[in-house]
């Protein structure tokens, strides 16, 4: 007993001393961008203890075995900096790093990985950067997919021109789908948001499989596509995009970027979209694209000092869509037994969006460096219209959302804890009326608040990671909801690890502007009994190993994921080809999902991407299990990049293959108004050529190489009043191969060049 006490009592001081000594936190900046540096290195010099910079070039190190200590930062491109620390430092430290003699920005970034599958996550994480959506034209969000097997893209319907995406099996509702953390397309916007952001804004794509984390709203059931916009002090001061294509299309994107203080910048970005041309490719009458007439404005304000991030976004969008029959390409009026519906004219299409959208987040870091507080706010107000033919629909969304997370790092710095509050404010106007009984206009308007709470608990004990996750949300229409998550990383080696994860999602369901593509038919809208929030869980696992084998880097990865659903909003095609009914779920409802990818560096300058994946997605249709309409069970994708070794040339080729799927029935019509039954296999090629010449870049593309063409698109397409028109099955390519070209052309940053 006697010996215990000076032990026990030195053990506590010991442990006390180690509590004692917190982590370091701070920050790597190139000087003459001020750009934030991801995956920098820092470390304790002449120790074994080190770690790399997050997305933000933040970075957290353990405290060294001894004062005064050297810690050094590196990157690839930059001169190391080392800083002599006599004690803990009393605030974050921030390195500024410079270019190495005889290289330039442009040199390294080129060179960097533009896929990255995140290694470092604990969630299964796959990083797209600037670099790979300048491979495709990537217009706007929905096309910037093409060259990734996680996501899949296709248009809802025949005429408006409208895409949405499947994740995991699943359409895009499933998924959130935000920016920078705030969730942003959703509501009525579900349908339309993706084409609503450009390409040019976006610095990269954040790819989240499976269940998401408790902090970032509840919804995310099948995962999280995030979207990171452009920082304005990385950004030049002029940037200049301009695009066109053989079917009639033309982009331009401004950019101007300023600096608006000693810590503070502005980003001023302007999109604007026109087409006007009428194209009728499958000679069926109806134009294959609307004509098009958007303008899309934001600015972004940053303002960052050593322990407080202030941002303030706005963006204002204006988009006019006017499409349908086409005179010129042989479509008549209606016919005489329809002449009572609409005498003489056409069959037209017109939809509008006007949206007005206001993000802010404010950070602080406390006096002590391991705490800090996030604010995250977001308001908007979405105006929409369409009409098709005698069918309108009308929509008016105002929402607020708020979240606030308090954050410490725990022990020495491993272990974490986040927790805070959250608030989402709805209020949807929605109306509907068509020729066929219609439905009363106060079905769909309601106004819901949701105030919740979470908490997420982190903990990594050498190569084990757990978080662990629990939400609570009261919803004023459907009452309560509680999501637990958690999330599972061991890493077998440096660059090999194993992930599994599992948890609950819900979310509330916007039955019209989902289901917008049913507007370009003559299916009457049926809606039974109350219908209730949506409810589902998610598990699964992946695996992944990087390697470096015959001089080559390789990336090899697998992952399996199940989404089942306890609740939930059936969209039913199939009870009559003359109806959409819409109900709550009886019976199961379930996605499986199996991928395999492969990515190497066949060479210094060519890589390759190869994937496989596999879906089983079914769902319970009035007694009936079936699977999920407009879902190919086999998906495959190959990939090439080259670049020459001067960084002036870059070719990318990308293969999609897809297998069969199944199709809404349409035995119950007569022969000469019926579909085909499942949708044949297909594949498409996309290819670019870019030459970069200083300042300009200069592209030229090819998109659907081969005109792979879903020749039936519209079922009674000469009958577009009558009781079987159906534009809404859709399941392969509508438009042929489409060469497209442009330019961009930045102008460069200015910059002391006081290098030593």
């Amino acid at each position: 007993m006697k010996n215990r006490i000076p032990i026990s009592l030195l053990a506590g001081l010991l442990a006390a001393h180690a509590f004692a000594q917190a982590p370091i936190t701070g920050r790597v900046v190139a000087q003459e961008s001020n750009e934030k540096l991801f995956t920098a290195n820092v470390f304790w010099l002449g120790t074994s203890i080190g770690t790399t910079t997050g997305y933000e070039g933040e970075f957290t190190i353990p405290p060294p075995p001894a004062w005064p200590a050297r810690l050094v930062a590196s990157f690839v491109g930059y001169k190391p900096d080392t800083l002599l620390l006599q004690a803990p430092p009393s605030a974050p430290v921030v390195f500024t790093l410079r270019w190495a003699m005889n290289m330039g920005p442009v040199e390294v970034v080129e060179r960097r990985n533009t896929t990255v599958l995140d290694s470092r996550a604990v969630i299964n994480t796959e990083v797209l950067n600037r670099g790979e959506l300048k491979r495709a034209a990537c217009c706007d969000l929905s096309e910037s997919f093409e060259t990734n097997a996680t996501v899949d893209i296709s248009f809802t319907d025949a005429i408006s021109g409208t895409k949405t995406i499947r994740m995991l099996g699943l359409d895009g509702k499933y998924a959130q789908l935000s920016v920078e953390n705030i969730p942003f397309i959703r509501g009525l916007s579900t349908a339309s948001g993706l084409t609503l952001i450009p390409g040019t804004w976006i610095n990269e794509i954040n790819l989240s499989k499976g269940i998401g984390t408790a902090v970032n709203a509840p919804n995310a059931m099948t995962g999280q596509v995030d979207v990171c916009l452009l920082q304005p002090a990385a950004e030049p001061p002029l940037f200049v995009n301009l695009y066109g294509n053989s079917q009639g299309r033309m982009e331009a994107n401004i950019h101007a970027a300023q600096p608006t203080g000693k810590y503070s910048d502005n980003l001023l970005m302007v999109h604007g979209n026109w087409f006007n041309t009428e194209m009728d490719q499958n000679n069926d009458g109806f134009m294959d694209m609307p004509l098009t007439q958007r303008i899309n404005v934001m600015d972004r304000w940053v303002r960052r000092t050593d322990k407080h991030t202030t941002m303030l976004t706005m963006r204002y969008v204006d988009d006019r869509r006017k499409g349908g029959q086409s005179a010129m390409h042989g479509a008549t009026s209606a016919p005489p037994e329809h002449v009572e519906h609409r005498p003489g004219e056409l069959y037209t299409i017109d939809i509008r969006n006007r949206m007005f959208d206001l993000l802010g987040k404010q950070g602080f870091i406390l006096n002590d460096p391991t705490k800090s507080i996030g604010i995250i706010f977001a308001g908007r107000v979405h105006d929409m219209g369409s009409t098709y033919g005698l069918r309108r629909y009308t929509g008016t969304q105002e929402s607020v959302y708020g979240n606030a997370v308090y954050q410490q790092l725990l022990g020495a710095g491993t272990d974490q804890i986040k927790a805070g509050l959250s608030f989402q404010y709805d209020r949807y106007q929605e109306a509907f009326n068509a020729y066929t009984p219609m439905l009363q206009d106060s079905l769909f308007d309601r106004t819901e608040v949701m105030p919740g709470a979470f908490a997420e608990y982190t903990r990594k004990r050498e190569q084990f990671t757990l978080v662990a996750g629990l939400r609570a949300d009261h919803n004023s229409v459907f009452g309560n909801a509680l999501s637990p998550r958690l999330h599972l990383k061991y890493d077998l080696g440096p660059l090999t690890n194993l992930r599994i994860t599992v948890g609950h999602a819900f979310r509330t369901a916007n039955p019209l502007a989902e289901n917008a593509a049913v507007l370009a038919s003559a299916r009457r809208l049926v809606v039974e009994g109350p219908l209730g929030m949506e409810r589902a869980w998610n598990m699964g696992g992946s695996f992944l190993h990087k390697f470096k084998w015959l001089d080559r880097k390789w990336a090899v990865g697998a992952d399996a994921y199940r989404t089942w659903f306890t609740s939930q909003v059936v969209s039913d095609l199939d009870r009559s080809p003359q109806t959409l009914a819409i109900y709550m779920l009886e019976g199961e409802s379930y996605a499986n999902s199996l991928l395999g990818e492969l990515h190497v560096q066949l060479s210094r300058v060519l890589d390759l991407k190869m994937s496989y994946r596999w879906y089983d997605v079914r769902t319970t249709y009035d007694g009936r299990l079936l699977e999920r309409p407009f879902t190919p069970t086999h998906r495959g994708l190959v990939d090439l990049a080259w670049h020459d070794r001067k960084e002036r040339w870059r070719f990318d080729i990308t293969a999609n293959l897809f297998g069969e799927g199944r199709i809404p029935s349409t035995a119950a019509n007569p022969e000469e108004f019926r579909f085909i039954e499942r949708s044949p296999s297909y594949s498409t090629i996309h290819t670019q050529l870019t030459h970069i010449h200083g300042p300009w870049e200069f592209y030229v593309g090819v998109e659907n190489l081969t005109s792979t063409l879903q020749q039936q698109q519209i079922i009674a397409p000469e009958d577009p009043y009558g009781a079987f028109f159906d534009a809404t099955l859709i399941w392969g390519p509508t438009n042929r191969a489409m060469l497209y070209g442009g330019l961009r052309y930045a102008l460069a940053r200015k910059t002391d060049n006081k290098n030593p």
